[in-house]
């Protein structure tokens, strides 16, 4: 049977995670489609610099959250993506990440309907789906949903992001 699984909250750890759950995943002889909505292509995060099959759908993430209509399109453009490459993908071990779905849903720029048609469509595929304040649709459709919360951050002490710890 398959699985959705969402990771959410605002702790540090949710794209490790399912990053975790993809090399499990990976072992076991999966095809596995990892899909980032705002993960910047103009940084080598850890992550693209091992897995090359890891696809960033966003332009970046922004520190001001000021986004415009090409981010919009960008992300909207990404999840008609994943549900084209979902219809080619063969087997029956097949993990799909969507990491950082919760922020294009929460701006609006696509629906908690849109992403349940994809996962409802697809009734083998096994999904993770990441991001804070993951909207209660999502939650709702999952079989398990953790969340990760933050207790401290370096970030706190002024500490800025570290290569190969937090990208």
């Amino acid at each position: 049977m398959r699985r959705i699984i969402v990771i959410t909250g605002n702790g540090k750890g949710k794209t490790t995670s399912a990053i975790g759950s993809a090399v499990r995943a990976l072992g076991r002889g999966f095809n596995v489609k990892f899909y980032q909505f705002i993960k910047s292509k103009d940084v080598d995060y850890g992550e693209h610099l091992f897995f090359k099959g890891f696809e960033r759908l966003g332009l970046g993430c922004r520190k001001d959250f000021k986004y415009c209509d090409k981010d919009k399109k960008a992300a909207v453009d990404g999840l008609k993506k994943v549900a084209k490459e979902l219809s080619k993908a063969k087997g029956a071990n097949i993990l799909c990440v969507l990491d950082e779905v919760s922020y294009p849903i929460n701006w609006k720029w696509f629906s908690v309907s849109d992403v349940e048609k994809i996962i409802k469509k697809h009734s083998k595929v096994n999904f993770i789906l990441t991001g804070r304040d993951m909207p209660k649709g999502l939650v709702k459709l999952a079989d398990t949903v953790s969340e990760v919360k933050e207790v401290k951050h370096a970030y706190q002490k002024g500490c800025k992001a570290q290569k190969g710890i937090e990208f």
